[in-house]
């Protein structure tokens, strides 16, 4: 990860838990503005209908596994507020899945069986996402650093999407913005200590390199599928 979210959250001596939270998000947004454009969105050119296919199987594979990865937590989940919000999170992804398997339905795809992630999204997605030692360590990872980059790649891509699929987007944003305010609420009352913060700082800088790899890994594969040309990609939106 570039040294923007070291450098505004890392070293602030004294800051509240609050403070830090908002100086994490500034170097995450910071560090994505930064990046080449084939990092910088799923979304640098127009969505043909193969496409938007794609991106819907892909994103209903990643409300799946949160819902999966996230029900397994709640076995370890300590915390009493925490335990609370992370079961309605649970309802939510799966309920995304739902809306979005509709989508696919639509379209004459009736499940993803036949359809296999990349490496990269394994690796992030599978297994990156469903680590993490602690509470902390995992709503740091996938509520923080994660759902703040997938609500923005929802919002970049939605004027390009057909109007069904748009409402679903509409549908699923509000309950992003939920699970963004439930890392700010877990950090507000858990980051407290230096050594806490260091663990949620890896565990964001982690996902944010796992998360651009994604990303670029969608473009290659569209390309590889010929739905895109890279050389010929609109700017990106996000």
């Amino acid at each position: 990860m570039t040294e923007a979210v070291r450098t505004s959250a890392a070293r602030r001596p004294g800051a509240t838990a609050n403070e830090f939270y908002d100086q994490l998000v500034a170097g995450l947004e910071a560090a994505r503005a930064a990046l080449p454009d084939d990092e910088a969105t799923f979304f640098n050119r127009p969505m043909s209908d193969a496409e938007l296919i794609e991106w819907l199987c892909f994103q209903a594979y990643y409300e799946k596994r949160a819902a999966e990865f996230i029900g397994r937590w709640l076995a370890d989940t300590p915390e009493d507020d925490a335990f609370a919000l992370l079961a309605r999170q649970v309802r939510d992804e799966a309920r995304h899945y739902q809306l979005l398997m509709r989508a696919l339905d639509r379209r004459g795809v009736r499940s993803l069986d036949g359809w296999r992630p990349e490496p990269e999204w394994e690796e992030w997605i599978d297994h990156w996402y469903p680590s993490g030692a602690d509470t902390l360590e995992r709503v740091a990872a996938h509520n923080v650093t994660g759902e703040i980059g997938a609500a923005g790649a929802m919002v970049a891509v939605r004027p390009r999407l057909p109007a069904d699929v748009a409402a679903a987007i509409d549908k699923i944003l509000p309950d992003e913005q939920f699970h963004m305010r439930l890392g700010r609420t877990v950090l507000a009352r858990y980051c407290v200590t230096d050594e806490a913060r260091e663990r949620v700082l890896y565990r964001a800088q982690r996902t944010f390199e796992l998360e651009q790899a994604g990303r670029a890994a969608y473009n290659r594969r569209m390309a590889r599928l010929g739905l895109t040309d890279l050389d010929a990609a609109t700017p990106p939106l996000a």
